[in-house]
């Protein structure tokens, strides 16, 4: 009990010297509601010079934090929109829904991924996690690069939300929990010395580095980013 009040009292001072804050401008929760894009405001952020894809450290819940991707940036605004996954039940999820426009958003600091546009043919695949993560490196793209791939819902209402939503050019498949069904949409795919971008909840990225593997047509480079959630 003692260590954890001294741990409260030092996460209180980290937080009071390097917390930020931000307001929510809008919410769109998709139907069913376990999958939210936020429109945020980060006064003060300089989105002018993001070269990779970033993350965000949100504040979910006291001494709580969940990191995020801001993606569809307007840098004159200093805005962006973080889209959650909220199919599995926690204090992120649980944070998610609560929110309204006007609200604020603490958040501990913005930093860089590892994922930034090559040259080259692009092939994105992940679960509905990395959504906000490949819409990202599809912006800083633009220009370099072109992007397709395979993204996957959990929810056929979902698949048909994305495909209403957005116009890219990555395709919305139906995951099933008792199989791999983005495994299976790349085994269909031709493959060459693409660099393919694997994002989103760890088992799943695992299988399809496996895929990958051992495909002998496939000579390009694989660039992993895993989500615990």
């Amino acid at each position: 009990m003692v260590m954890n009040i001294i741990q409260k009292k030092a996460m209180q001072l980290i937080e009071n010297s390097m917390l930020k804050s931000g307001t929510v401008l809008a919410v769109r929760s998709w139907e069913p509601a376990t999958f939210h894009e936020i429109d945020v405001h980060l006064p003060g952020v300089n989105m002018y010079k993001w070269q990779s894809v970033q993350h965000i450290k949100v504040k979910v819940a006291p001494y709580t934090y969940r990191d995020y991707t801001p993606t569809l940036w307007d840098p004159i605004t200093c805005t962006c929109t973080l889209m959650i996954s909220a199919a599995h039940y926690g204090p992120g999820s649980q944070w998610a829904a609560s929110l309204t426009a006007g609200a604020t958003l603490d958040y501990m600091g913005i930093g860089s991924t590892l994922h930034k546009p090559v040259d080259g043919d692009i092939l994105v695949i992940g679960d509905q996690s990395s959504l906000g993560h490949f819409l990202a490196l599809r912006q800083l793209a633009l220009g370099i690069g072109e992007l397709q791939g395979a993204i996957g819902f959990s929810l056929k209402s979902h698949v048909q939300e994305f495909r209403s939503y957005f116009d890219t050019l990555f395709q919305p498949v139906h995951e099933q929990s008792w199989d791999y069904s983005l495994v299976s949409w790349l085994d269909k795919q031709d493959l060459d010395n693409e660099t393919v971008y694997l994002a989103g909840h760890i088992p799943t990225i695992v299988e399809l580095r496996k895929n990958l593997r051992i495909r002998k047509d496939f000579t390009g480079k694989v660039k992993v980013q895993g989500f615990w959630s």
